[in-house]
């Protein structure tokens, strides 16, 4: 067994800590400013001043004088400042979506009733600097250009470690949904992303980070690459919230490519990587996974350091369930140091357990 299990008494008290986070990430704004439809939305974020600490509020349900939905449109990439947060006027509505294995436990499918969308040439929607709070928007465009970092809806690589996105939804992306992911995403829905295919095994995925972050209780389904994505060492982050990669009572449904990806993460070629983060996956639900390139619907890629644990499979295409590998790349990490305990596979498959204990270890898993 692995230092993995020895955080576990951490994450339980993650849903206590994560009230209390998003209380205080709602409550760094100063002053409250509306933003009622049919204005220039970025140009009214954008322009207020450094160190205000402001909560945008946007008018739900905008239409025209037809009466059809209208977003807010944004015609350059907004930009909230440090202490900032975009909500909307009318709560999301949290459909829960019961998880079979987790009686009581659900993941969230928010309805929203206010949309930001990125208006064509525009690369990143919302590009939050510092901390930043967000609840009841739905993201959508974000034009993929070929360069990294494009055609997302939420670029995060600014953003604070203890910021919160909460019943909110990223969709129609033509890269990832969210990028260079921080901090905590809670209650959300990624769908539909990806939509140019020249940014899947680059970008392409729901939500994707380089640095450790959180996400739970949310519906992660229909994307075309990966559904949940650490990626490049998924580097140690400083949080008083969360100590690892976390991704725990989530829905992962048909997306294309794995539903929970970790790769490359960790010590390779006689470098110590010492900044190199790990992962707790647990408690989620994967179906359908992998219908356009072979990968576990969880899958573990050339990495080390990770616990699955409680997770439930069904109808994962390829039947894989669980995939644990290693390329032989010199240029990256070995696989070593992963943990796949307690997991109901539904008769899929679980690759990696055939390795040597100090490698892969499996316990428990129900075949």
């Amino acid at each position: 067994m692995t230092k993995q299990l020895a955080r576990v008494g951490w994450a339980l008290v993650m849903l206590l800590a994560f009230t209390l986070l998003q209380t205080s990430a709602a409550n760094a704004a100063s002053r409250i400013i509306p933003i009622e439809c049919g204005k220039d939305i970025d140009a009214v974020i954008n322009t207020d001043p450094v160190g205000t600490g402001t909560l945008f509020r946007l008018t739900g349900d905008c239409h025209d004088e037809r009466q059809n939905p209208q977003p807010f449109t944004a015609s350059a990439t907004i930009q909230p400042k440090d202490g900032d947060g975009i909500i909307c006027s009318i709560p999301a509505t949290l459909n829960p979506l019961p998880l079979s294995n987790s009686p009581g436990f659900f993941a969230y499918d928010p309805e929203t009733h206010c949309t930001i969308n990125g208006a064509s040439g525009v690369t990143q929607v919302i590009k939050p600097q510092g901390l930043f709070y967000m609840n009841g928007i739905m993201v959508t465009g974000g034009t993929f250009t070929g360069a990294a970092a494009t055609g997302v809806g939420i670029a995060e690589g600014q953003m604070d470690n203890d910021s919160v996105v909460r019943g909110s939804v990223v969709r129609d992306t033509q890269g990832a949904g969210i990028s260079n992911a921080h901090g905590f995403h809670h209650q959300i829905e990624l769908t539909n992303t990806t939509t140019n295919p020249n940014a899947l095994g680059f970008i392409g995925s729901g939500i994707k980070g380089i640095n450790e972050f959180n996400i739970q209780y949310s519906y992660v389904h229909d994307n075309q690459g990966n559904g949940i994505w650490c990626d490049v060492y998924c580097t140690d982050q400083t949080s008083a919230q969360f100590s690892s990669f976390h991704a725990k009572f989530n829905l992962v449904v048909n997306n294309g490519r794995a539903g929970i990806r970790w790769e490359r993460i960790g010590d390779f070629g006689g470098a110590s990587q010492a900044n190199s983060g790990e992962a707790i996956i647990e408690n989620n639900e994967l179906y359908g996974n992998g219908k356009d390139t072979t990968r576990g619907a969880i899958d573990i890629r050339d990495a080390q350091d990770a616990l699955v644990q409680n997770n439930y499979f069904r109808s994962n295409w390829g039947g894989i369930a669980i995939r644990a590998s290693d390329s032989g790349r010199s240029d990256r990490p070995d696989l070593d140091n992963i943990d796949i305990v307690n997991n109901i596979l539904n008769r899929e498959q679980l690759k990696g357990c055939e390795l040597p204990d100090n490698i892969v270890f499996c316990l428990g898993n129900i075949p």
